[in-house]
């Protein structure tokens, strides 16, 4: 539906849509973070031997931190470039990542 489509993409979308200051991965490329991903695999056999169910997780986890926070300012400069949340189109984007979503 048209009025389900948000007017940014998430946070994480775009944190991908930069370079990672940390380990150098391009835009649209996943951070190579070894450590959290160890981290997170540590968790899921602590989970998998308690019998728990796994949590799924969510793609900013595996983020570098200045990525992070590179993309945030990015989406608080697009949402103050936007109309106000009362003037805006049903279904419109006010993103500028172009063809990255």
């Amino acid at each position: 539906m048209i009025n389900d489509i948000p007017a940014f993409p998430p946070p994480h979308v775009y944190a991908l849509a930069h370079r990672c200051a940390t380990c150098g991965a391009g835009p649209g490329v996943p951070c190579e973070a070894p450590r959290k991903e160890a981290d997170y695999d540590s968790r899921a056999g602590i989970r998998a031997l308690t019998r728990r169910p796994q949590v799924q997780w969510h793609p900013s986890q595996l983020i570098h931190a200045r990525r992070m926070d590179a993309g945030q300012q990015h989406l608080e400069r697009d949402r103050s470039k936007a109309p106000r949340p009362e003037d805006r189109e049903p279904g419109r984007r006010y993103d500028t990542l172009g063809g990255l979503r």
